[in-house]
């Protein structure tokens, strides 16, 4: 009797060689080791950013902690220095300084008629006056003067000579540093004899200066005062 042999149509796996490269064999846990420290290192990375937050976190409070502590330390020294007394103080100490500047840059008109009388002769009166500053003067401090500009009338043409001269000489009153360019034009004989006559001169303005009337009129008072008890002490 001859022996059956069962055939099977499922295919057999066939065992595919070991192939090795430079004579070391490939391993299936290297794909392991792998993954393990993409793991390792993917955690280390989001525990530095918890970190990281949480550091912020804390920073951001303590900032504020800070900026309310100095807040409360500002109130206290404005508390301390009365910031309302302050400021009252400024504007008193501003309406000061204003009404200083006001006073040194005023001119006393009234101080040019002192300084005409020294200079004017007895046969010669003035009958009409101008005065004009600069634009461009700030102040006693400024480079120009006052102009004066005025017109004259003499008894005759002697007289009118005279007061040439007088202007000529103002060292002799006085008055070199005050009244500069002092000069008479057109002079014209009318009907009656009399001489008429233009003047013009620059006056300084510091010799005008309001605050100089006031400590002359001030020094004025203390001397008569001083005079009249010595008088009396006598």
């Amino acid at each position: 009797m001859e022996p059956k042999f069962q055939t099977s149509f499922i295919p057999k796996k066939v065992a595919a060689p070991a192939v090795s490269f430079g004579g070391i064999k490939p391993s299936r846990s290297g794909s392991h080791i792998g993954s393990g420290i993409f793991m390792t290192i993917a955690t280390v990375l989001f525990l530095v950013s918890v970190a990281a937050l949480v550091g912020s976190y804390l920073w951001r409070g303590y900032l504020v902690n800070q900026q309310d502590t100095l807040k409360k330390d500002l109130a206290d020294r404005e508390q301390q220095f009365n910031i309302s007394l302050m400021t009252q103080l400024k504007s008193i100490n501003v309406q000061i300084d204003t009404a200083r500047q006001l006073l040194v840059n005023h001119i006393a008109v009234s101080q040019i008629f002192g300084i005409l009388s020294k200079f004017t002769i007895q046969d010669v009166r003035f009958l009409s006056m101008d005065l004009s500053t600069p634009a461009s003067a700030q102040g006693h401090n400024a480079g120009g003067g006052v102009t004066i500009t005025m017109t004259g009338r003499g008894t005759n043409l002697s007289a009118v000579a005279f007061q040439s001269d007088v202007l000529d000489s103002l060292g002799d009153y006085g008055l070199t540093n005050i009244v500069k360019n002092p000069i008479i034009s057109d002079p014209s004989v009318d009907q009656t004899g009399l001489v008429s006559f233009g003047f013009t001169a620059t006056v300084d303005p510091a010799s005008l200066s309001y605050e100089q009337e006031i400590d002359g009129s001030s020094n004025s008072s203390a001397n008569g005062s001083s005079n009249g008890s010595t008088t009396t002490s006598q």
